[in-house]
């Protein structure tokens, strides 16, 4: 494989910016001792020493363009970093009685070696240099280039590829997140599972935070209230406490930006342990406009400060990573809706007693609403009677909740509680201090289906509209004679 074509785009664009910038400096060499020479501005001799600094630049050019077309890129590399100080130390040598300024032009190897070269190879450049401008100090005839004077340009040159080197370093790595923000973004949009987009984004923000084989943790909101739940997790001793749906609280967690964490703190805040065993951690949230879709967790042994760059790559794959995130979800919805209708619509397999109906009524909302609880209770001779409940026992349904279920059962529309901690109309017990309720009337039947979320507005209108078609249809199997 052609090692030129496992750079990036942006290093490709430095490797040809330094070749340009040699060829335009030949050039522009050539043409300006010609002009010059043609107003009488420089005598022969000078010209000729100009073309030769110039010749020696177009040669680097072209040595780097041949073995750079012929896959050698390495050594393409070294002939123009090399033609470079040969034509710089040439200048000097040829020049120096001219022009007492003329070692500036060392300089150049510094700023084009800087484009493509890492720092370590740039001091070595600046040492070369040296040694060359020393040798043409001693060489020269005495007074064209003092030994001080050298020692002074040395010094020049090691700052300036100290400068050099920090500053293209800072943009090789500034430029190398925002490449990889981007494909990492742009593997988001296809992730099609939550594991996929925690793969993601844990090896994204480890890179970035410099974290090795470090516990990390996906977690998504699951309702309005800070409440947080486990989606996936990486390099845990054991997984979290109750499993990947287990909701946690998470007040106080980040909500605008990635934020640095004391690794015991955040333990606590998510009761994930294996959290402690770390001294920082970091936590990006997962924004989708001003709503916070879930928070990404990674342990770190050091803490970094990242720039601003990586605090840019970092919204950039968090926003991607949280529409992923609620595409999946808009299509675990949607898939549940199919599968709702699909029993709805197709009765002919319900069994035609009261206790197979209300199995397949409580079967049905299970698949239509994440209530925790369900029942289905009917009215006899006055009195309430639970045909079939889940998540909670019949008796003390009807013990916390008869009044409501009375009240549903004489209702043409729905009874909805989005909120039963400020709801005091029905009296209900502890067990419904804090959720949402929705009971559904089954007209001409006496019957309410009853579910209970201990979310509050757990209850949404999709989920609402068929619990109603249930409803209806329940209505029908009820009131239909035993020989239909």
């Amino acid at each position: 494989m052609n090692p030129d074509s496992q750079r990036s785009e942006a290093e490709r664009t430095l490797l040809d910016l330094a070749q340009r910038a040699r060829l335009g400096f030949a050039l522009g060499t050539i043409g300006l001792a010609a002009v010059a020479r043609q107003v009488g501005g420089i005598p022969d001799d000078l010209l000729v020493r100009a073309v030769a600094v110039a010749g020696v630049l177009l040669l680097g050019v072209a040595t780097q363009g041949v073995t750079r077309r012929l896959g050698r890129f390495p050594l393409g590399l070294i002939l123009g970093i090399a033609g470079d100080v040969a034509a710089s130390a040439l200048a000097v040598v040829l020049l120096a009685e001219r022009a007492p300024l003329v070692p500036a032009v060392l300089l150049w190897p510094i700023f084009s070696g800087g484009l493509v070269l890492p720092e370590l190879a740039l001091f070595v450049v600046a040492a070369v240099e040296v040694l060359l401008l020393v040798g043409a100090s001693i060489g020269l005839a005495p007074g064209a280039l003092p030994l001080e004077q050298a020692a002074g340009w040395g010094l020049l040159l090691f700052v300036a590829a100290s400068a050099n080197g920090e500053l293209i370093r800072r943009f090789r790595v500034a430029q190398r997140v925002t490449e990889l923000g981007f494909a990492r973004a742009a593997d988001l949009v296809h992730a099609m599972t939550p594991g996929e987009v925690a793969e993601t984004l844990f090896g994204f923000v480890a890179e970035l935070i410099g974290a090795g084989a470090t516990p990390r943790l996906l977690l998504r909101e699951v309702d309005g209230e800070g409440r947080l739940e486990v989606v996936a997790h990486a390099h845990l001793d054991a997984p979290p406490a109750g499993g990947a749906s287990h909701a946690m609280t998470g007040g106080g967690l980040a909500r605008d930006q990635g934020v640095w964490f004391e690794g015991a703190r955040i333990a606590d805040e998510l009761g994930v342990d294996d959290l402690a065993g770390y001294p920082h951690a970091f936590v990006q949230p997962l924004a989708d406009g001003r709503r916070v879709i879930g928070l990404v967790v990674v342990s770190a042994i050091n803490h970094r400060v990242l720039g601003e760059e990586a605090r840019r790559s970092l919204d950039r794959v968090a926003a991607h990573a949280a529409s992923a995130l609620a595409r999946l979800d808009l299509a675990r919805m949607v898939a549940r809706q199919r599968a709702a209708l699909t029993v709805l619509l197709d009765t002919r397999d319900v069994p035609r007693d009261n206790a197979g109906i209300a199995r397949w009524a409580l079967d049905a909302a299970s698949r239509i609403s994440g209530a925790q609880t369900r029942a289905f209770v009917r009215l006899h001779a006055g009195h309430l009677v639970c045909e079939r409940a889940e998540g909670i026992q019949g008796d003390e349904l009807l013990s916390q909740a008869a009044h409501l279920l009375k009240s549903a059962s004489h209702r043409p529309v729905p009874l909805v509680i989005s909120d039963t901690s400020t709801d005091d109309r029905f009296a209900l017990g502890p067990l419904f201090a804090h959720g949402s309720i929705a009971a559904i009337p089954v007209a001409g039947a006496g019957a309410v289906l009853f579910t209970y979320d201990t979310r509050v507005d757990g209850v949404s209108s999709t989920d609402l509209e068929l619990l109603v078609m249930l409803g209806q249809q329940l209505s029908l199997l009820l009131t239909r004679s035993p020989t239909d």
